[in-house]
Formats: structure tokens, sequence, C-alpha cells
């Protein structure tokens, strides 16, 4: 069992395990967002297409107002520093690769300077039309060293995995380690 640190992130993992699937995963078609609109603000989706371009399918406004930017449709990889791009590609891989849970501890540092220190949630789910692996995310912060949360709109600068784990949902776990 994972011991989750944000509410949200246990309300995720919950109304995940809740769908029907087909073996191990569900299929995406079965995972409606509206019906947790608490997630929303804080939901992504990303598409595996290769090694180089992990698809933004959706962002939520959340984390849309960390990266500082509507990065739908772009490649994740370009919002992760040039050097760590191989090591994160690898990371989303491996978790489609043998379908597990992800828990990961990052440090967001924002370009006006505040640092959100967030707990993040990745599930794989069977994509409804090909091969191409998704995953889901919820990502919530979990420690601030401001005042508000959520009340500045920046842009990313950078982000650095302080943790990461797998979990099993069926199939084992990824040995993956970075």
């Amino acid at each position: 069992m994972v011991d989750f640190k944000h509410t949200r992130n246990q309300a995720f993992y919950d109304y995940w395990l809740s769908l029907p699937r087909e073996g191990i995963l569900p299929h995406r078609r079965n995972f409606l967002p509206e019906a947790v609109p608490s997630l929303l603000p804080n939901m992504m989706i990303y598409e595996l297409v290769s090694d180089d371009f992990i698809k933004i399918r959706l962002l939520g406004t959340s984390v849309e107002d960390r990266f500082g930017q509507n990065s739908t449709g772009t490649n994740y990889l370009d919002l992760v520093e040039y050097n760590r791009r191989p090591k994160a590609s690898q990371a989303f891989w491996s978790q489609a690769k043998k379908p597990c849970g992800m828990h990961t501890f990052l440090e967001q540092e924002l370009k006006s300077g505040r640092t959100a220190y967030l707990e993040a949630v990745g599930l794989p789910v069977l994509h409804d039309q090909d091969d191409t692996p998704l995953l889901l995310f919820q990502s919530n912060e979990i420690v601030s060293d401001h005042k508000t949360l959520g009340e500045e709109k920046g842009a990313l600068k950078t982000v650095k995995v302080a943790k990461r784990s797998y979990f099993d949902l069926g199939a084992g776990v990824s040995d993956f380690c970075d």
C-alpha cells in the first residue's frame, strides 16, 4: 500500500482502482475526469509516442499555472533539463512496459524564484484506439515556500526528482532507478 501525502492523490488512485478493466489496466474511455472534478486542476495525461516524444494530452489549470503556459499537444521532454531527458523518458516508459504505479516527490523551481514541492502519482491506462501507452498523473503541492498556494502564474524553470518509487498494480514493479 502506498502512503500518499495528499488527499487528492489518494482520491485519484481510489478512482482509478474503481474503474472497470480488462486484466490489470482500465481503458482510457472509462477514466472520466469530470467524474472527479476536484482532481481536474492537477491532472495530466501523457501519450508515450517515442523515446524522444512524450505528448502532453491534457494539463489541468493548476499545472498550467506552474508551467506558465498551455503546453497541451507539446513534448513533455521539452520541459525537462536537456541532460535529464533520457532518464525522464525511461522513467515514463518503464511504467508503461511493466504496468505499475509511480509515486514521485518533486521540487519545481519557478522563474519567479518560488519553489513548489509536489507529490505526483502516475497510473497507466489502455489506449482506446491503438497500443500507444497512456499515463495519467495527479500532481499536488504538499509544501510551499510561499504563503498562498496557486496565487502566482509562473513559468517553470527546473524540476528535480527528490524521490521516485514504483508500486505494484498486479504485474510487479519496474526496476528502473535514476
